[in-house]
């Protein structure tokens, strides 16, 4: 494929912006501070520390407390030969109750998870990458949108400085123009019609200094740099370097990726049995002497501990599927990157033509304002000698300002095409 052309700036950093001057790099390092979605960033970092952390809390005891209280309908209980000889013997054998209670305080600890802990931390993280790549991709418009505002800047800046030396030339012609009149070569009429193009120069200035304070404006509130009307923008410089595709969309499918990973260990960890240790304490009535709660009949403190050993079966009925569905979720991630790349490549073929179409019109923009020169430049001359009109003068005297003002818009939209082409890969 065809090598790119891109624009980097010629900026170093030992050296300190002129005061009032503004710079590219200013605006867009200012205008990613200042965008309020740039808090979101922090926000995102926190809420994925708390669920590492919170994962990882999983290995600490686990500690409940269950209040109970039942009726059943039978209790354990001895033959009524037993309880006639335990009444012979003088021994009150009352039995259990049929209300049962019970408060229970246990304390487990788990041994063994399975990777169940490891890959809720794993999707943590693959969850909070996600959030900060599509945070990064907004923030990627935000990119184009300073470039929008800051080239306009520049155009407008430039039409300004074509209008002034417009409107000199016109001022210039004037006076050439009284010089006739005095001597009976040029008529009021004359003097009228080159006043009239001054008006309108005047009037395009308005409309050219209006834009520009409104595009000033916009720049101030997205950058938070105030662009004052005697500030400068630098014109960037540029100079050739290799194609790089950095762009954050491409970052947003590896994490979706990764989120998926994280999903499918999670899944197989469903399939591994658990380990831990327990101890339980309860106070209730009946405890676990049977025989001593049948004759006594009272509330007691009770205890036993243990290691306990879980296996689910149930989730091996829709491993297999869950396992599909997230194959299908990475094949569509990887059609939607294909499609993203494809895309991709034909608005940075349309850049590069447009960058390459522009450079062969800048070609020939000294030529014409040379000759648009010699022509209104000799146009003067005939009409000092009366033998133009000043309609015809003014033909050309437009003619030139048009062609200087198309030579400084074909640098400035060159630059700025180079600059969406940079944008578009990284």
């Amino acid at each position: 494929m065809k090598q790119f052309i891109l624009l980097t700036l010629l900026v170093s950093a030992a050296v300190s912006p002129l005061h009032g001057q503004i710079t590219w790099t200013q605006c867009q390092a200012s205008a990613r501070e200042n965008y309020p979605l740039i808090r979101q960033y922090d926000l995102v970092r926190q809420s994925t520390d708390y669920s590492i952390a919170n994962a990882a809390k999983a290995w600490l005891p686990q500690v409940s407390l269950t209040a109970q209280a039942g009726y059943q309908s039978d209790v354990a209980s001895f033959p009524e030969e037993m309880e006639a000889m335990f009444r012979q013997l003088g021994i009150d054998m009352k039995g259990l109750n049929k209300d049962q209670y019970r408060l229970t305080l246990e304390v487990g600890q788990t041994l063994w998870d399975g990777g169940q802990h490891r890959a809720q931390q794993e999707m943590a993280k693959a969850d909070g990458e996600f959030s900060r790549q599509s945070l990064e991709v907004e923030m990627h418009a935000l990119r184009e949108r300073v470039n929008s505002l800051y080239f306009g800047i520049l155009m407008l800046h430039e039409q300004l400085n074509q209008n002034t030396l417009l409107q000199e030339l016109l001022q210039s012609n004037l006076q050439t123009v009284d010089a006739c009149i005095a001597h009976g070569v040029a008529t009021l009429s004359d003097r009228q019609a080159i006043q009239v193009e001054l008006l309108a120069a005047s009037q395009q200035r308005v409309q050219i200094e209006s834009a520009a304070a409104a595009y000033r404006k916009m720049l101030s509130v997205m950058t938070g740099i105030p662009v004052g009307q005697t500030d400068t923008l630098e014109k960037p410089a540029v100079q050739v370097a290799p194609a790089a595709g950095n762009r954050p969309e491409l970052h947003l499918f590896d994490a979706q990726r990764q989120q998926f990973d994280a999903q499918e260990m999670a899944l197989n960890s469903s399939l591994v049995p658990r380990l831990g240790l327990f101890a339980q304490g309860f106070y209730g009535n009946p405890g676990l002497n049977l025989f001593r709660d049948m004759t006594e009949n009272r509330w007691t403190w009770n205890w036993l501990a243990g290691i306990r050993f879980q296996w689910n079966f149930g989730s091996l009925y829709t491993h297999g599927g869950n396992r599909r569905k997230l194959e299908l979720a990475r094949k569509r991630v990887d059609s939607q990157r294909d499609v993203f790349l494809f895309n991709l490549d034909l608005k940075r073929l349309q850049q590069q033509e447009a960058i390459d179409k522009m450079t062969r019109i800048m070609a020939d923009d000294a030529e014409i304002i040379s000759l648009r020169t010699s022509i209104r430049q000799a146009s003067e001359a005939r009409f000092a000698n009366g033998t133009l009109t000043v309609g015809e003068l003014l033909r050309d005297i437009n003619a030139e300002s048009r062609a200087r003002q198309a030579e400084t818009l074909h640098e400035i939209e060159w630059i700025k095409n180079i600059y969406d082409l940079l944008d578009t890969v990284n």
